[in-house]
């Protein structure tokens, strides 16, 4: 028999259950609560003497996370129900495949179930708690700022609303510029009202056309310039940051908002679209294709590419950057 010139063990403990849940994730410091999971698997570990630290390379250490139980209060003075560790692996993969097999006996043994699972801390000195991330429902979101606004809670309702909105919801968007033209919750604006209803307009939603005529009738023309420009950029921006929602809008926005459509640019923005395979941009990018001149159409592709390019790179940086946290 082949001699294994490693080890992995399991750790039994034995705590008693924590009742409080935990708040929204999503609303805490992500960094902090990684930290504090590495310091509570480090602690847990310390309660058997066994100092992760003092461990051969390479190591992992896996612990059995109950979500719904790591508070601020545990992850200050709380311990792991079960843990595993390695050292001396051939390589990372294996240790924490090893680290995560200990745990698992542990789990079984005190029938801890679907409760938690098994998941890898550290890798030598690395952090590699990765966050669970909370499935945003955007018809539960909508459907509480809808049951606000009948509350008559506007404020309420309104933070919401913006929320769905900068995500791309249409209507939200819509119900935006009703609560600003109305001015529920808020001092009455028509500059707002105009923005949130013909970037819902944009977005596809038709109920909008009537708020942009009662804005309009209210703002000068510099006014309404002003806010068509303010429109343009923050969807360049999204754009940009790889929120690829805002691509058809600002599209449309190059052909619906000037006096004189911007085939260029809206071509530009739809074969970007394209790239990013949404639905139905293939066929409106060939349709604007016929309104340019063929002596640019090389020009706007390259821009179209770069553009991509750019939106790739940023959307692999975000991912990295919330890897690291």
């Amino acid at each position: 028999m082949l001699k294994l010139s490693f080890l992995y063990f399991c750790i039994l403990l034995s705590v008693k259950p924590l009742l409080a849940e935990i708040p929204n994730i999503e609303n805490r410091n992500k960094k902090k609560i990684k930290e504090g999971i590495a310091i509570t698997y480090i602690r847990s570990m310390s309660k058997w003497d066994i100092p992760f630290d003092d461990l051969l390379e390479n190591k992992s250490g896996a612990a059995c996370i109950q979500w719904k139980k790591v508070t601020d209060s545990f992850l200050e003075n709380g311990m792991f129900d079960a843990l595993g560790y390695s050292q001396n692996i051939p390589n990372k993969k294996a240790s924490q495949i090893a680290a995560i097999s200990g745990c698992k006996k542990m789990k079984d043994y005190y029938k801890l179930g679907d409760t938690c699972k098994c998941e890898v801390v550290l890798t030598n000195a690395e952090n590699k708690v990765i966050l669970p991330i909370k499935k945003f429902d955007r018809e539960e979101e909508f459907s509480e700022a809808v049951k606000l606004y009948k509350s008559e809670k506007y404020r309420d309702a309104y933070k919401k609303f913006l929320k769905l909105s900068n995500m791309g919801d249409k209507e939200a968007q819509y119900n935006l510029s009703v609560l600003m033209l109305r001015g529920k919750g808020f001092p009455q604006s028509f500059k707002k009202s105009y923005y949130w209803s013909l970037s819902s307009k944009l977005y596809g939603e038709k109920k909008s056309e009537d708020i942009i005529k009662k804005s309009i009738l209210k703002l000068s023309e510099e006014e309404m310039n002003e806010i068509n420009e303010e429109l343009k950029v923050n969807l360049e921006e999204k754009a940009s940051n790889g929120e690829i929602h805002a691509l058809v809008p600002l599209a449309k926005w190059h052909i619906m908002v000037p006096e004189d459509p911007d085939y260029n640019n809206s071509y530009k923005w739809l074969s970007v679209a394209s790239a990013f395979n949404v639905k139905n941009t293939k066929k409106a990018r060939d349709r604007i294709f016929n309104n340019l001149k063929k002596k640019n159409v090389s020009i706007i592709q390259n821009e179209a590419n770069e553009v991509y390019e750019r939106i790739v790179e940023n959307i692999e940086s975000l991912k990295n950057k919330g890897d690291s946290l």
